[in-house]
């Protein structure tokens, strides 16, 4: 028994349990009520610390990626937000710590509880994640790995290095919590956090809507006329490395490409870090940046309260956990496509300029097809096999596809069925044969744009440089060796087509998005986040022969056509026209200029803004491809 003023009873031996005094917990694991009890504390925990610390400021990150002027959208991110980081770390942390109260709880007994090393744990993988997760051998600091050992090398010593301050700096931040709890300041701090959290979401859209940019003055577009120079033909290749096409180039691989180097202009097409395909060519097509085009990846994340989605931010986990609760009501992802574009793309100015414009395959923001005005222009939109079997099945309609819908029947018998590249080969070919027949000639602009060397680079570049790869068996580099270098000689054979075709007048602009860097920490076996430069190649009348050209960007593409086409240039536009490149300055609409093409016409919405089987066929494109 205790005494009332707390000394030692001598009659029962025992030391008194005053009211601030906690019991020395047994050397057995907790009883079962006990570890329930424990694992809705840590889950609670959990759930405040993930919400609070991971979900917060990552609301806020989106809120300021996708510049949102809605303070409810900002409000209905935060809730998804909290819920979805909330949750996600409550279940880690309880599960987390549940497993370390019964596998070590002789280790925790004095601490009192295992959350703060299950923190730690979960830091550990997000932050290494964070740092490693797809770097390449060209981000490596300090030194250039050239092999696997190397880099494997380089990794583990980061790793040891990132592990130990993470590791400290969550204990450290822990022990302030606990300090913050001992003196009941915890539910004010974390009170605190909210209370900021809810102002930026309140604050940030007010600011972004204050200072948006006004709206452009009508466009009349019976001003736009074109002072036409020669024809024009703007090839894109979606991830065209430099250094593999050079080395190629060099070892007399790629006949046309080769010649087009010794009679053109070959330069680094420098581009945007942090970015990935579907930016790059928005930004490309239109000469706009990403802050100015908004467009900030494939697709838009769609809830309760979004308005038209957000587009997630880079390595947030938010695609994964989307991915997860994509069956959800409510949830959707909708991806890029025209409509979302704020500017016209090029082809669509040629077109209303009255040159006569041939598409094939504009990436995404040639779909919904719009309207062409010159009657002899054509539009093959973005994945147009896949609609043509659609259409054989009583599905999409052509026209959300093509422009006119009517395709000739050498069209749709050469897309039908095909992979990309090949299609649109196929296509390109039946077009200008076609327009051959009814004597109309070459266009003056062609466009043609293909997804396959990235999309080959990524899945077997592995094959094509074993030496930077684990577990490379010769049997796969002997299957799958030369799949990149032949995506390659496939795309220097169209092009000697093309050349043929669209004759010697035209002047070609070939260009790509992006390199390649090879990694193995990501399911890609290349990536290019960091902005690896991409190819331009410039061939035809009046460009420089054999010149290097130095200092291009992707954003110079944009006025360099409208150059060529003798259209206006806008006055606010962000690149340049690559004068170097040509023996003389290619005229641009008599020197004329417009304000900006900004909002110059709105496109037609002929699908509601999103097509739910378009959607679900992107999704499984991608995830074929990896990027999902």
């Amino acid at each position: 028994m205790a005494s009332p003023d707390g000394e030692r009873d001598p009659s029962s031996g025992k030391a008194p349990l005053s009211s601030g005094s906690v019991p020395e917990p047994p050397d057995t694991a907790p009883a079962g009520g006990a570890t329930v009890a424990a694992w809705l504390r840590d889950s609670t925990i959990g759930l405040l610390y993930g919400a609070l610390l991971f979900g917060g400021p990552i609301s806020v990150a989106h809120v300021v990626h996708n510049r949102v002027e809605s303070p409810a959208t900002a409000f209905a991110s935060l809730i998804l937000f909290f819920l979805l980081y909330g949750c996600g770390v409550g279940a880690v942390l309880g599960a987390l710590g549940l497993l370390l109260r019964r596998l070590a709880f002789r280790r925790f007994r004095r601490t009192g509880d295992p959350v703060v090393a299950a923190a730690c744990l979960l830091n550990l993988a997000v932050f290494q994640a964070v740092v490693f997760h797809g770097l390449t051998y060209e981000q490596v600091p300090w030194f250039e790995p050239r092999t696997f050992a190397d880099m494997a090398l380089f990794l583990v010593a980061a790793a040891l290095v990132v592990g130990a301050f993470v590791w400290s700096a969550t204990r450290i931040a822990a022990a302030g919590v606990r300090r913050l709890a001992d003196a009941g300041g915890l539910r004010r701090s974390l009170a605190a956090v909210a209370v900021v959290l809810a102002a930026a979401h309140a604050v940030l859209p007010i600011a972004f809507r204050l200072l948006a940019e006004e709206k452009p003055a009508p466009f009349d577009p019976a001003r736009l006329v074109a002072n036409p120079g020669p024809p024009v033909a703007l090839l894109g290749f979606d991830g065209l490395d430099p250094d593999l096409l050079l080395e190629m180039v060099e070892r007399g691989r790629l006949p046309n490409l080769s010649a087009f180097v010794r009679e053109g202009t070959l330069g680094r097409l420098e581009t945007f870090s942090g970015a990935n395909s579907a930016v790059i060519w928005a930004s490309l097509y239109t000469g706009e940046s990403p802050d100015r085009h908004q467009v900030h990846d494939f697709y838009r994340v769609r809830f309760p309260g979004s308005g038209p989605g957000l587009f997630p931010v880079h390595r947030t986990c938010f695609k994964e956990l989307i991915d997860l609760l994509a069956w959800a009501p409510g949830i959707s992802r909708r991806f890029v496509n025209r409509l979302d574009l704020v500017s016209p793309p090029i082809w669509e100015i040629a077109d209303r300029a009255g040159l006569a414009t041939v598409v094939v395959d504009g990436y995404f923001y040639s779909f919904p097809a719009q309207p062409q005005l010159d009657p002899q222009s054509r539009l093959l939109g973005y994945g147009l096999n896949d609609a043509l079997t659609d259409r054989r099945s009583g599905g999409a309609p052509m026209e959300w596809f093509a422009q006119p819908a009517e395709l000739p029947a050498e069209v749709e018998a050469a897309a039908a069925g095909q992979p990309d590249l090949a299609w649109q080969s196929r296509a390109a070919a039946a077009l200008l044969e076609d327009r051959a027949r009814r004597g109309q000639g070459p266009p003056h602009f062609f466009n043609l744009y293909a997804h396959e060397p990235d999309t080959v680079s990524h899945q077997r570049w592995r094959w094509a440089e074993p030496e930077r790869f684990p577990f490379v068996s010769s049997a796969g580099v002997a299957e799958h060796g030369g799949a990149v270098a032949e995506v390659y000689r496939r795309i220097d054979a169209l092009i000697g087509e093309l050349r043929h075709v669209l004759g010697p007048e035209t002047i070609f602009v070939i260009a790509s998005d992006h390199g390649q860097s090879p990694t193995f920490v990501h399911r890609l076996h290349t990536q290019h986040r960091h902005g690896p430069d991409g190819v331009l190649l410039l061939h035809g009348p009046g460009v420089r022969r054999g010149h290097r050209l130095e200092g291009s960007h992707v954003l110079d593409v944009f006025p360099t056509v409208l150059a060529l086409l003798g259209l206006p240039l806008p006055a606010d536009a962000a690149g340049e026209v690559l004068d170097e490149a040509f023996e003389a300055p290619p005229g641009a609409g008599s020197g004329s200029r417009v304000p900006t093409w900004r909002g110059a016409w709105q496109p037609v919405d002929q699908v509601g803004g999103a097509d739910v089987e378009r959607t679900r066929q992107e999704i499984e494109r991608l995830k074929a491809m990896g990027y999902l």
